[in-house]
């Protein structure tokens, strides 16, 4: 039920600004900077990557890649939900992207992408 409420409010935060890797990085969040790149299915940065990221904001500021990795697999586990599987699946993705982690996990997500892909398969083509 939460996943259901904090996502539109996590997608609307981002689609109007409110929240920039800018001030992400100025702020020193680097665990809500990791979360918003999982929970939009992004693919997490490298050390690299961040480090340049930072150094590009400011040339003080030293990151903190622990903290981004575990932000970046709280948002990932909540993009890489059921009801993402099932919509691949029904829209007939064999590849599962960043959520690939989840086709080796106990439980419903290779089941819920199965069902969505099992509904794929009796769609009738659109043109």
């Amino acid at each position: 039920m939460i996943d259901k409420v904090l996502l539109p409010i996590v997608i609307t935060a981002l689609m109007t600004g409110c929240v920039t890797q800018k001030k992400l990085v100025l702020n020193g969040d680097f665990h809500q900077l990791g979360f918003y790149n999982g929970i939009s299915g992004s693919e997490k940065l490298s050390s690299d990557t961040l480090a340049t990221i930072t150094q590009k904001y400011d040339s003080t500021m030293v990151f903190d890649y622990d903290s981004y990795q575990k932000g970046y697999l709280q948002g990932l586990d909540q993009y890489c939900s059921l009801e993402h599987l099932f919509k691949l699946g029904e829209q007939g993705k064999v590849n599962w992207g960043v959520c690939e982690y989840r086709r080796h996990q106990e439980g419903l997500y290779v089941t819920k992408w199965q069902q969505g892909f099992e509904r794929y398969g009796t769609m009738e083509p659109r043109f």
